[in-house]
């Protein structure tokens, strides 16, 4: 045993003689706090969040003494009498690490100092070594103040600042030299540098904890406790504490950094808002605030530029529509792109179009009909009459756009979209069987009011209150063999002190939501919409299936449509639904926009936006994996292109899968707007 206690000694003196030899950059400034960074599935970074604040290193002359008083009482009262290391200190927290199984406590300023800028962090035994022998070092080499102005220039103070100067702008309004000022009367007054100066010390062990704006009274017991420490210490006297303290809690302002721009400021704010849950119960969320974090998530950078672009080509005026367009990987639920075009813009948490509007759906319903009916074992060749108009219910009487009347099948009904075949059909198998399943594949319906009161919703089957982003989720069923996923925005999370800190599989939940061989006959028919129904204008080089919708009056127009790899989802309309007009609460209809004359249809802008955007990919993908020519090649490079919310409006001829010799797209045929209630309050 002596042998071993003895080899652990000299092991140990060695060690420490080798870290007191080895060379150091005493004139290392660490960098700036990193900002938290979101990637794109393939590592690419498009946004930051929660951007810790940092301003440029503060000169000793510029720390008001206060500051550095309440500092070191707070966390080293013996800082001028030490040579880095307090032995009484080192002791009492031996003690500590030995009956309570703790490497914490006992370090001195210059140690958190060398903690911050050259060890990190990590609990081990010889990170505290190294941490002490490097201490020992610095103060052999710069001044007592300068290692104080140092560590207050990095001292992490919460809410994402670094450094008492940031730390005082964000809680206090104020640069730290004015630490006195009161900016609502302009007059400077001791206490109240003094109460600050005990906040911010306060807070210095554990900022998330103690956070002045989230927690006030772990902020206020804070403070006194560094007031009655400088008191101890003979900083201040009792009557400066009690004037400190009796004006209350310094007014906090909290003035935060806004966040970078992005092209992806709708899909940003998901993730932040999915952290925040993920993360509330069982992790430090200070970990986001302090930086240094990698958001890995399922945006695909280029799809996202490719729908940007593709909503500004076919919507470029402001008098345009708004429109939103949600991507979503029908293998997995991975969200690969989200944007809208909003009246005034998209600001920070605001509403989203592409997750938030809940508009009506109109006949972009149907497949979900035609699953549940196949399932009861109607068939895709059963014929039906299509009258021009149908009485479904009392007071509910759907028409078609085009006048008369014909017998449909169910897959040229859907081909159609003939209200007159798919509303009684709807009633017909149960259109609580086919909100169900809509639900269940990820439309995100809930309990609809009428059902949920026991009242009629018959409407409901020519459209139900849905988001694109849902939409898209849900039509992944019908291409993936009626397997859905629930939608998901983060694939991995790693923090740079404690590694991957997200347990999570990737993609969203799978489920089975009908039989396989019930998905197909849906998806042949969705096919033929686009091969030569009515989402013609939405043809791709490879197969799509998919299904337009349009409401009365042309309020909202839809065209969601899945390739194997993407299922997109467009809706046009108006944020405020209704307008008042000659003195009466109308419909905002969307007539004569752009190149549609007459009423929008979903076969018309919102498939084009649909059709755009994988164009636009199409080309994305092939300027990037495109041969660099050589130097001395004649060729000119093309670089990738810039985020621009406005890109010049272009468009090459479709290309089509279609067997048809003709490059010009067929005409479209009308689609019967859905006549089914708004879905949005009428105003008084």
């Amino acid at each position: 045993m002596l042998w071993f206690i003895a080899a652990v000694l000299v092991s140990t003196t060695t060690f420490g003689a080798g870290l007191l030899a080895a060379p150091v950059d005493y004139s290392f400034q660490p960098q700036p706090p990193q900002a938290v960074l979101l990637l794109d599935s393939h590592n690419r970074v498009f946004a930051t969040i929660r951007s810790p604040q940092a301003e440029e290193p503060v000169a000793s002359k510029d720390i008001p003494q206060v500051m550095k008083n309440a500092i070191v009482a707070a966390e080293d009262e013996r800082f001028f009498a030490h040579s880095g290391v307090d032995p009484l200190a080192a002791v009492r927290a031996l003690w500590r690490d030995v009956t309570g199984n703790s490497l914490q406590g006992g370090s001195t300023i210059t140690q958190q100092y060398v903690k911050n800028v050259y060890t990190g962090d990590q609990r081990t035994a010889l990170r505290k070594l190294r941490e002490a022998s490097l201490a020992i070092r610095l103060e052999q080499h710069l001044s007592k103040e300068e290692i104080l102005t140092r560590y207050l220039n990095t001292l992490y103070l919460g809410s994402g600042t670094a450094g008492v100067q940031a730390a005082s702008r964000f809680y206090f309004g104020v640069p730290i030299q004015d630490l006195d000022l009161d900016p609502a009367t302009g007059k400077r007054d001791p206490s109240l540098a003094l109460a600050r100066a005990a906040t911010l010390a306060g807070i210095a062990p554990a900022p998330s904890d103690w956070n002045p704006v989230h927690d006030p009274k772990a902020a206020r017991k804070r403070e006194i406790y560094v007031l009655n420490r400088m008191i101890k210490n003979r900083m201040i006297s009792s009557q400066q504490a009690s004037a400190a303290y009796g004006s209350g809690l310094p007014r906090i302002v909290a003035r935060s950094q806004p966040d970078a721009p992005t092209i992806a400021p709708e899909f940003r704010d998901l993730v932040e808002a999915r952290l925040k849950k993920v993360f509330t119960d069982n992790y430090d969320n200070e970990m986001f605030a302090s930086g240094g974090v990698k958001v890995q998530t399922t945006l695909d950078l280029d799809l996202q530029q490719a729908v940007v672009e593709a909503i500004h080509q076919v919507l470029p005026k402001s008098t345009d529509p708004e429109a939103a367009v949600a991507a979503v990987d029908p293998r997995s639920g991975d969200i690969r792109a989200l944007s809208e075009k909003i009246d005034g813009g998209y600001k920070k948490a605001g509403f989203d179009l592409a997750t938030d509007i809940f508009r009506s759906s109109g006949s972009t319903i149907k497949p979900f009909t035609l699953a549940v009916a196949l399932e009861q074992g109607h068939r895709l060749d059963e014929t039906a009459y299509a009258p021009e108009c149908i009485r479904v219910a009392p007071g509910y009487e759907p028409c078609n756009a085009e006048q008369g009347s014909s017998y449909q099948t169910l897959r040229t009904a859907l081909v159609n979209s003939i209200n007159t075949v798919y509303a009684p059909l709807a009633v017909k198998v149960g259109l609580d069987k086919v909100i169900a399943l809509a639900d269940a594949a990820g439309m995100n319906v809930g309990s609809l009011n009428c059902f949920a009161a026991g009242k009629p919703c018959d409407s409901y089957a020519l459209g139900i209150p849905v988001a694109p982003l849902y939409e898209a989720t849900a039509y992944g069923a019908f291409v993936r063999g009626g397997v859905a996923h629930e939608p998901n925005s983060i694939l991995d999370v790693t923090s740079g002190d404690d590694g991957n800190v997200f347990d999570n599989t990737k993609g969203g939940p799978a489920h089975r939501v009908m039989p396989s061989q019930i998905a197909d006959q849906v998806a042949s028919a969705m096919r033929d919409v686009v091969d030569h129904g009515t989402g013609t204008a939405a043809r791709q080089p490879e197969p799509v299936a998919g299904k337009t919708g349009t409401t009365d009056n042309f309020t909202n127009a839809w065209f969601t449509g899945c390739t194997r790899s993407v299922c997109i989802s467009v809706w046009m309309g108006y944020n405020k639904e209704f307008v008042k007009r000659d003195g009466k609460v109308v419909a905002h209809e969307m007539r004569d926009v752009e190149s549609v004359q007459g009423g929008v249809l979903g076969g018309t802008l919102p498939a084009q936006i649909f059709a755009r955007a994988l164009d636009n990919y199409r080309e994305i993908l092939a300027r990037r994996n495109a041969p660099t020519p050589s130097p001395s090649a004649s060729a000119t490079v093309t670089n990738f292109p810039r985020f621009s919310p406005h890109p010049t409006p272009s468009r090459s001829p479709r290309p089509s899968h279609s067997p048809s010799p003709s490059p010009t797209p067929p005409q479209t045929p009308s689609e019967s707007p859905s006549q089914s209630p708004s879905l949005l309050p009428t105003p008084p």
